[in-house]
């Protein structure tokens, strides 16, 4: 049986980001994961950072997987900075307790920072079998099948990044390749978004991938102003 960890909540319950129109559309609740697509270098590629900065500062138990810690951490926000981590980790930080209660969101920057755990040792295995050795597998394959160990019951928000500015009038396998990390998100999050500023106050977000797939491949512009970068 495979085991979930983490408390239970009401599946109506989305967490809060800074913005609300992307609140509503990233529906971070119950066992979401959720991903997020964004220029690199951009102020929208520490989105993830951001939110949850944020929901730590509305009271709301989070782990933030990062490089890049926040100067002041809230209280809420537990930091874990570990360069490669593994889905047992992630899986581990659910049952971690922040000032005395359980975490209620996970949030992991650069999700192809996350490395898969080598395989235990069997004693009948053939040495070097071409068909199970995992050196076959892509690297996206790899990275796919370790976000899929990831298993809790609260939302999960990955990051990644992208070098040119997102083409949101293409899906993402037009102009990216198949093993790019952003094209492995759509294969285990739902929903996916791309993001792109538009504008000092907006953002516009292609849905690549959601959990209601007659809304898959839609644009919505979202009210999203930069957050002052000294606060986080």
């Amino acid at each position: 049986m495979t085991e979930i960890i983490g408390d239970v909540q009401d599946p109506a319950e989305m967490m809060p980001t800074p913005w609300p129109d992307l609140t509503q559309l990233a529906e971070l609740n119950f066992r979401h994961k959720v991903g997020i697509i964004a220029q690199r270098g951009s102020r929208e590629a520490k989105v993830g950072r951001d939110i949850a900065v944020h929901a730590a500062r509305a009271g709301i138990p989070v782990v933030l997987f990062t490089g890049y810690p926040p100067a002041t951490p809230p209280t809420k926000l537990l930091i874990d900075e570990t360069p490669a981590p593994t889905a047992t980790q992630l899986n581990a930080s659910a049952k971690k307790l922040i000032a005395g209660q359980q975490p209620r969101l996970i949030v992991i920057e650069r999700f192809e920072r996350l490395r898969q755990e080598d395989p235990e040792p069997q004693w009948d295995d053939a040495p070097y079998d071409p068909i199970d050795d995992p050196t076959n597998e892509s690297w996206g394959d790899r990275l796919m099948w370790t976000v899929r160990d990831v298993r809790v019951e609260i939302p999960t928000l990955f990051t990644t990044v992208v070098d040119p500015v997102p083409d949101l009038s293409r899906p993402l396998f037009k102009w990216l390749h198949v093993d790019h990390p952003a094209m492995v998100m759509t294969d285990v999050c739902k929903p996916t978004l791309v993001v792109a500023r538009t504008s000092p106050e907006s953002v516009e977000a292609r849905l690549e991938v959601d959990p209601h797939e007659y809304r898959t491949g839609t644009l919505s512009t979202l009210l999203w102003e930069p957050l002052d970068a000294s606060n986080t």
